[in-house]
């Protein structure tokens, strides 16, 4: 029986409330805001590509959550790209914060709209595979991972609530996301 209990509390504890943001299957439940080029489900992967800078955002609005996702980026080395949280506004480009997906700052949490850099952190991509982003925000906390690895973490309180997005910079090729998930950490 010690021997069972132990191993039971040396897993770790599985989460149910995770909600996928992206079904794999459709659009369904994204947005862009302006004319992309491609934006469509292929394969489990979101795809984008668009030849001006674009947001697509989502219904979802949290304060307090932990979002994660995959992203496949083009070869192309100034690519650049975002994940976007917290953020308000019914029209064009949303205000609110973006963790950086491209090869210069991976990780790094820049303002829209709300001042620009925050954190210049730099994680570390892998070229030519799925890189995985993570942020988690409570209260003013703002943490985020590449890889696995702790990137940034600022206090910030410009904006407390807010939807999701992806960016496409519009240049740069087809970028691919995919499971794309969230839960909410306020409970």
């Amino acid at each position: 029986m010690k021997v069972i209990l132990f191993l039971m509390a040396a897993l770790p504890m599985v989460r149910a409330d995770w909600v996928m943001l992206f079904d794999g299957a459709t659009t369904e439940g994204w947005t862009p805001r302006t004319q992309v080029e491609k934006f469509e489900a292929v394969d489990g992967e979101l795809h984008l590509l668009s030849k001006t800078n674009v947001w697509v955002v989502s219904k979802l609005e949290l304060a307090d959550f932990e979002v994660e996702l995959e992203v496949f980026l083009p070869e192309d080395p100034g690519f650049n790209s975002g994940l976007a949280f917290r953020c308000q506004g019914e029209k064009g480009k949303p205000k609110g914060y973006q963790v950086e997906i491209d090869r210069t700052l991976p990780g790094g949490i820049y303002g829209i709209g709300l001042g620009g850099w925050l954190s210049r952190n730099k994680g570390e991509l892998r070229e030519g595979w799925w890189n995985h982003f993570r942020v988690r925000a409570r209260g003013d906390l703002v943490q985020t991972w590449v890889n696995g690895k702790l990137v940034s973490e600022i206090r910030e309180k410009g904006q407390l609530r807010g939807y999701f997005g992806i960016q496409h910079h519009g240049n740069g090729g087809v970028v691919r996301f995919r499971k794309i998930r969230v839960r909410d950490l306020s409970t």
